[in-house]
């Protein structure tokens, strides 16, 4: 579970996710000492833990870095309007996917379904025992997904899936406009250029590359309540709007490591292995290519890229990058 509920976090900060208003309350207000203690531990020293808009000037350059999240919510277009000058005074926008990108992955999952199914070999029925089945099998059924089908999914895909609350996923089938598209929108107005920073398949491959057996064993950590989901949900939000994307995931790992019967020393390997996978890796990936860039150029991506040790803001200034918080 610890693999789905990281996954989702992220997702929240990745592209082409929407999301309802689900019902959850905000984890920050609940949490015991001991868990307050290791979050402020956690965040202890962390470099540029917070602001969710940056400019980093080097000689003639300039880049603007717009931590976004993609999600559906009432308070984002003024968010757009507020920054839609920017876009469109800009030389370039760099973005985790652009409309060319999620086009190839729709022809990707259409003619390459092993992407994210098990296309050949023995199903997850067949690889783990009947009741952690069972029980996987009822949650997918509540995200509307039939167990026969799920049971042909790749472990880490379903993952994904049954890390988001089902009012999650009826949002994403109704649709809903996020901060990265409505940028999108304006650098297209505008004829602002607007490039991908990675392939298509870049998530697919990260997601992918590990064992089938050791997804299999992630995915047997068991499933957490609908609620649960939901306050992971409501708390991711409410950290974005604070401009906290420091602390989004020191806290996810703080809340789900007491959800999980799991040793803490065994937990946290999982957990930065993740988090290696999926933001320490593509930051170092994206690096080169915002440097690269001329003039003006405005980076638009998930805020949990930008704080941290490993984050764009500190790999910037270490590149002899001067840094300015701006209002947000």
């Amino acid at each position: 579970m610890m693999l789905r509920t990281l996954v989702f976090t992220l997702a929240l900060l990745l592209p082409q996710m929407a999301v309802a208003t689900c019902n959850g309350t905000d984890l920050r207000t609940r949490l015991t000492a001991d868990q307050t203690a290791d979050l402020d531990a956690l965040m202890r020293d962390m470099p540029y833990p917070d602001g969710n808009h940056w400019i980093a000037h080097k000689g003639d350059q300039t880049i603007h870095l717009i931590g976004t999240i993609h999600v559906a919510d009432p308070r984002l277009p003024a968010v757009a309007d507020a920054l839609a000058p920017v876009i469109a005074t800009a030389d370039a926008l760099l973005v985790e996917a652009t409309a060319i990108e999620e086009e190839q992955l729709k022809d990707a999952m259409a003619t390459r379904p092993e992407l994210i199914s098990l296309a050949s070999g023995p199903t997850l029925i067949d690889l783990m025992p009947a009741e952690d089945w069972a029980e996987l099998a009822q949650a997918a059924s509540q995200r509307g997904i039939p167990p026969f089908m799920a049971a042909k999914l790749q472990p880490w895909y379903l993952s994904l899936i049954l890390g988001m609350p089902p009012c999650v996923m009826t949002a994403m089938q109704n649709g809903g406009e996020g901060l990265d598209k409505a940028l999108l929108r304006v650098a297209s107005e505008n004829g602002t250029p607007a490039t991908a920073l990675e392939p298509f398949d870049t998530l697919f491959t990260l997601m992918g590359q590990d064992p089938l057996e050791e997804q299999v064993a992630l995915l047997r950590l068991g499933t957490f309540g609908v609620q649960q989901l939901e306050d992971l949900t409501a708390t991711l939000v409410a950290q974005y709007f604070a401009q906290e994307h420091g602390a989004i995931m020191p806290l996810n790992r703080v809340v789900t490591r007491s959800w999980l019967d799991l040793p803490k020393s065994e937990f946290d390997v999982l957990f930065d292995d993740m988090l290696d996978k999926l933001l320490v890796r593509r930051n170092a990936n994206w690096l080169p290519k915002i440097t690269a860039s001329q003039g003006v150029t405005v980076v638009a991506v998930g805020a949990g890229h930008l704080g941290g040790t490993h984050g764009l803001l500190n790999l910037l200034a270490g590149d002899g990058y001067m840094l300015t918080r701006q209002p947000f």
